[in-house]
């Protein structure tokens, strides 16, 4: 009996071992580590570079649009127009506008119809904004994120070749904002680039999305969802996106930066996607893969943990016993395989993509996004359903 429990031990120690050195793979840090970031593309022939038209569409943002407007408007692209679509009246946006209109002649506003109602305000503006423009090829983005460079519209536009039909371009969150959020939005991205890059893609997490004009058109924009309050940029890319015609734009020059969210804000965010995600296709299979890597993630440090435990309490037993010291070297060798390589891979990615998050800290977000979610599935099953919906549509 105590020879069965011997072997028993040596076996649970091996085994700790080969999980601390595969489980690490079944990572999103892990399989990102080839994603071509890429580098700044040289300069294009402007013939090249098809006309965008940029739509922008604030609600009481009149103090971002002032800071952000110019280097949105001063974009170093040849042919370009920005569509700002607004509700009359709203804040001081009106004044801040015609002052950028008198010394930007591609600047041009529209306004949200007093009479339209019952509907998602934000998706009707898109809507009006995209019916708006001149050209095919239409940017979307938001009055709080910023361009990361004057060559933003150039390195997004590089994508837009023959079977394209879209953009995803990254975004993240400026200095101010806490590293959690930081890492968190760069861990859903990556999720959602891989998938587009690999098969068809989801979502867009991000404010930074370039589309063609006609597909929207012919798809009747929003016919579908235009209920749903949020997740305009979600569910352009969940309707139209095709195997193969959605491009990512990973330079550091096609980012955008969004001004750090409010804690209602971040908390609305996450409380709206899960609204959005039952009425999104391919949700199961993405969350899938979420959750099996999170399942991984968990198991291996609790039965690293558990073994742990279990060779101390036999250790308080029988300390001249070797097996239970071999149980604990294992799973002390073990957790630190876990740690350093989960850090390794994580570090690179999080470097590639320019974010400064303390390595030290990464092992600890990466076990605390479960936990997050988890206090977010409550606040939205205990949520009014008919927060998120236009009730009478």
């Amino acid at each position: 009996m105590v020879e069965h429990i011997d072997k028993i031990i040596l076996i649970a120690g091996a085994v700790l071992i080969v999980l601390s050195l595969l489980t690490p793979l079944v990572n999103i840090f892990f399989r990102s580590r080839k994603l071509n970031i890429g580098t700044d593309v040289e300069e294009e022939e402007e013939e090249t570079l098809p006309p965008l038209s940029l739509v922008i569409t604030p609600h009481d943002n009149a103090y971002e649009l002032e800071r952000h407007l110019p280097t949105v408007l001063e974009q170093d692209y040849p042919q370009y127009e920005v569509i700002v679509v607004v509700s009359k009246g709203e804040d001081n946006t009106d004044d801040v506008l015609k002052r950028f209109q008198t010394k930007y002649p591609h600047l041009y506003v529209t306004f949200i119809p007093d009479s339209s109602r019952y509907m998602s305000r934000k998706k009707l503006a898109v809507t009006l904004g995209v019916k708006a423009a001149h050209h095919e090829w239409v940017c979307l983005t938001e009055p709080s994120s910023l361009p990361s460079s004057d060559r933003w519209l150039r390195e997004m536009a590089h994508q837009c070749v023959d079977g394209h039909d879209m953009v995803m371009g990254y975004t993240n969150y400026d200095d101010d904002t806490s590293a959690y959020k930081r890492f968190e939005l760069l861990y859903n991205q990556l999720y959602l680039f891989r998938q587009a890059i690999k098969g068809r893609a989801y979502r867009h997490a991000g404010t930074n999305l370039l589309f063609r004009k006609e597909m929207f058109m012919d798809g009747r924009g929003y016919e579908g969802n235009l209920k749903y309050i949020r997740g305009e940029y979600d569910f352009i890319v969940n309707k139209y996106a095709e195997k193969g015609n959605t491009a990512v734009a990973l330079s550091p020059s096609a980012y955008t930066v969004e001004c750090s969210p409010s804690t209602k804000t971040w908390r609305n965010t996450h409380l709206y996607y899960m609204e959005s995600r039952k009425h999104l296709k391919r949700s199961c299979l993405h969350r899938l893969i979420n959750n099996i890597d999170t399942l991984t993630l968990h198991v291996n440090y609790l039965l690293t943990l558990a073994a742990i435990i279990v060779a101390a309490i036999l250790l308080v037993k029988d300390h001249y016993n070797p097996y239970p010291w071999v149980l604990l070297g294992a799973s002390v060798v073990a957790l630190c395989i876990t740690v350093t390589l989960r850090t390794v891979f994580a570090r690179k990615v999080i470097q590639r993509f320019q974010e400064d998050i303390p390595t030290w800290k990464i092992i600890f977000y990466e076990l605390s996004i479960l936990w997050h979610r988890i206090k977010y599935m409550i606040q939205y099953a205990r949520a009014d359903k008919y927060d998120f919906i236009s009730h009478k549509l």
